[in-house]
């Protein structure tokens, strides 16, 4: 090379080297809220958050995606805690969110769900949303916001309830009063639920698993809120089609980062045999694709068939049982396949495998998917309206010595069981850590027998993958014990089970904790049985009867005298319209009965 040459090549190099090193380093997107957003472990699997595939709709060599979804969170506790403070989960110590942010990044925003089951209410809703977007831009990153994933509750075969309620306006009303760019999932989400049917939307998007779906579900599960990994991509899918026409310049310049996309078109062979099947749509390369069909009463599913006419067998998710899911791995290839039924074949494929070059810019209200009436083989449990039965725990065990923890085992508070009782320090973020083993996933009850003799109520978050906030009165005396029962949901498998204080007093004393759930085991140690009358009822003292439609909504809501009365009775005078209902009894801080009813 030239002396002249040479000089010119160091010029430039130099000049290189001096620029903003923002420049070479990758974008990172931190995507924020709760358990829609949030990674689910394996052993939840189908469950999952919109954030936990998002990442491979890019091209990775220039965008990571960081999942900072947290279930159970609220848009204020999620600014108080994750977002402003470290936390330690499972061993590992993950920084403040904020603290990770640096200029050219993306933050996307995601609350509401729980904001409106916790009462957030609208000013700390805004002042919480808002503070994460002003530091956001403090950075020199890019907030997005996005309103809650609608909820598939419907009320009518066009009507899909707001489950929300003003949440989702408040965060449109961020987005607008602070000039940031908004991708309103609450709207897109509840048009593609209505596109899509019910039935679809709640097997196909949502967490309705029939029994013997997956070999990690015992039982059958109807969940109408969180999202099963096809429903979660769907979301996501969703929001990069938003990022592709967005009107603000920051939100489309993140879409030319977006990775090739390749299209699976599915058909069925008769036309006809299914009653619902998945909707053909795209991927990119890497995503797992999950295809399902139910049939028609009477009608034989012989398999499904690829596009080159072959069966195929096996799965990508060792975990699905049912002979009518298919998962695979997306190649670089637009394909094709065929749910085949008797009388049928398969449909060869005559397309060029190229990825896609167009998008739909918005969701559609009707696709013409059809939709099915269930039948006897729906997961709806029919019981008798007249039933009355308390919660059993079918799984306990001494709180006396988790396997590690900030506090005490003691033993010196009379009318405890076991060996002893577990006493959280008297400090904020006091733990007690549990290595369980967990037969199956789903969804159980969990009760909670504790003493707390002080003056206030004393908060645990109990954190099994999801933040689960729990509230444990004062009994009169720490020589007085109580139960609360909580809903959760178990993982498959092993997984550590969290009792994490709230408050600077610590937590209640806890005696011991138990499951509706069978064989539940704490890993290393042999079961032992143990006395549990404090989940025994008070039959005499006022209960409390909620009774809701299956969607969740609250139909009605009554005291009465004790739980000795004939509530069933009472149900009957509240409920005119025939149907199924959901009745939760509580008394005091316990759930007592919760039963689905026929109202005949």
């Amino acid at each position: 090379m030239k002396k002249k040459e040479y000089l010119v090549f160091s010029l430039i190099t130099v000049f290189l080297l001096c620029l903003n090193t923002s420049l070479w380093a990758k974008i990172t997107i931190y995507m924020c809220g709760d358990s829609t957003m949030q990674d689910w472990a394996l052993g939840y699997y189908p469950k999952q958050g919109m954030g936990q595939d998002f990442s491979y709709f890019f091209d990775g060599a220039f965008v990571e995606v960081y999942n900072a979804g947290r279930g159970g969170t609220t848009s204020q506790t999620y600014y108080d805690g994750h977002w402003s403070q470290s936390f330690t989960k499972n061993g590992v110590t993950y920084p403040a969110v904020s603290s990770l942010i640096k200029s050219g990044d993306y933050v996307f925003i995601m609350f509401g769900a729980n904001d409106n089951g916790y009462k957030t209410g609208e000013v700390n809703f805004k002042n919480s949303i808002g503070s994460m977007v002003k530091q956001t831009q403090a950075k020199g990153a890019y907030p997005i916001l996005l309103s809650p994933i609608r909820r598939s509750n419907f009320t009518s075969p066009d009507s899909v309830y707001e489950s929300y309620h003003a949440y989702p306006i408040f965060m449109r009303q961020v987005a607008d009063s602070l000039k940031v760019p908004l991708i309103d999932l609450d709207t897109l989400s509840r048009n593609l639920l209505i596109s899509l049917g019910q039935y679809y939307s709640n097997h196909y998007i949502n967490m309705f698993l029939d029994a013997g779906e997956y070999s990690n579900y015992a039982s059958a599960q109807t969940d109408n809120q969180h999202l099963q990994q096809s429903g979660a991509n769907a979301m996501g899918r969703i929001v990069t089609e938003q990022l592709r026409v967005h009107s603000d310049a920051n939100a489309k310049k993140l879409a030319q980062y977006l990775a090739p996309m390749y299209q699976v078109d599915v058909k069925v062979s008769p036309v006809g045999s299914d009653s619902v099947t998945s909707v053909s749509t795209y991927y990119p390369k890497g995503m797992t694709v999950t295809l399902k069909t139910t049939p028609k009463n009477g009608k034989k599913f012989l398999g499904w068939y690829n596009g080159q006419g072959q069966k195929v067998s096996g799965n990508s998710m060792s975990q699905v049982k049912s002979s009518y899911i298919h998962t695979f791995v997306m190649g670089s290839a637009s394909t094709q396949y065929t749910a085949v039924y008797e009388g049928g074949q398969a449909l060869l494929y005559s397309g060029d495998g190229k990825a896609l070059t167009a998008f739909p810019s918005t969701t559609p209200k009707k696709l013409g998917q059809g939709t099915i009436t269930p039948t006897s083989s729906s997961s709806f449990v029919e019981v008798s309206s007249s039933s009355i039965q308390t919660v059993e725990m079918l799984s306990t065990f001494d709180a006396f010595k988790p396997d590690s923890g900030t506090g005490f085992s003691e033993s010196n508070n009379a009318g405890f069981h076991g060996e002893g009782f577990w006493n959280f320090q008297n400090e904020k973020g006091s733990l007690a850590i549990y290595r369980m083993v967990f037969p199956s996933a789903g969804h159980v009850t969990m009760g909670i027998a504790y003493a707390n003799g002080g003056a206030n109520d004393r908060s645990l978050n109990i954190y099994l993958d999801h933040d689960y906030y729990v509230s444990f009165p004062p009994t009169g005396s720490w020589t007085t014990w109580d139960t609360v029962f909580v809903d959760l949901d178990l993982i498959s498998g092993e997984g550590e089970l969290q009792f994490i204080s709230m408050t600077d007093e610590g937590g209640p004393n806890m005696d011991l904790f138990g499951f509706s759930m069978e064989n539940i085991n704490r890993e290393n140690q042999i079961p032992t049985k143990i006395k549990t009358s404090p989940f025994q009822i008070a039959k005499e003292e006022p209960i409390q009867v909620s009774v809701f439609d299956l969607q969740g909504n609250l139909l009605v809501e009554k005291m009465l005298s004790s739980y000795a009365e004939d509530y069933s009775l009472r149900v009957r005078e509240w409920i005119t319209q025939r149907g199924t209902f959901y009745v939760m009894v509580r008394q005091k801080s316990k759930v007592i009965s919760s039963k689905q009813v026929q109202v005949k």
